[in-house]
């Protein structure tokens, strides 16, 4: 019986231990990437800033954050460049808890790129290359930027200028109203001839005969 104790000892010592909130492992550590723009809306050919904050939650290793890439929903090849990409040349350190801030100047172009956006908002892509494994970082989702640019597709109507719209509308009601009017007018001179007239023009057709 003395020897069965021993077993059970260790067995409720492991139970303790694992059951330590100690035991449980820690959240992974990471780089926190945020980002956001200067506007919620955007207009085709509008220009903006795009804000992008990066956190070495990383407690374990100070790192050496190297560049940071931008890719823009509209980013395609023109014919003679690459458009709609952009690259921040860092090579710095990022201590561990350190923050560092950069804000990028963008043009939205104002072609058929960026067709949908409104109503299909495109995420910003944004990618942090460091020194140590897994040697890049990009936002979580959910925290990933969405840009937001005003079009007008074929299958929707655009209020932009709705105002003029409203008065070109007005004008022409008030001619076809007016041109109305007109019509009538001469309609019913041209059946309202004196009587005297109609005498002689009788008059004179008897005489004809």
């Amino acid at each position: 019986m003395k020897k069965a104790k021993y077993p059970l000892l260790i067995l409720a010592a492991l139970l303790i231990a694992l059951s330590s909130p100690l035991t449980y492992a820690a959240p992974p550590a990471t780089v926190n990437i945020y980002a956001w723009t200067d506007k919620a809306i955007y207009e085709p050919g509008e220009s903006g800033n795009l804000t992008i904050v990066i956190r070495n939650d990383r407690m374990d290793v100070d790192l050496i954050l190297y560049n940071i890439t931008i890719e823009y929903p509209w980013f395609a090849y023109t014919g003679k460049e690459w458009d709609g990409n952009d690259t921040i040349i860092v090579n710095d350190q990022l201590m561990k808890g350190e923050v560092k801030t950069f804000v990028r100047k963008f043009t939205v172009p104002s072609n058929g790129r960026v067709t949908n956006c409104m109503l299909q908002p495109k995420e910003i892509k944004i990618t942090a290359y460091v020194n140590e494994y897994p040697y890049h970082y990009s936002p979580e989702e959910g925290k990933k930027p969405i840009i937001y640019v005003r079009s007008m597709p074929l299958y929707s109507v655009s209020v932009i200028d709705w105002d003029k719209a409203i008065t070109l509308f007005t004008i022409q009601a008030v001619l076809l109203i007016v041109c109305t009017i007109i019509i009538a007018a001469v309609i019913f001179l041209s059946t309202r001839r004196p009587k005297a007239i109609w005498v002689e023009e009788e008059e004179e057709k008897e005489k004809s005969e």
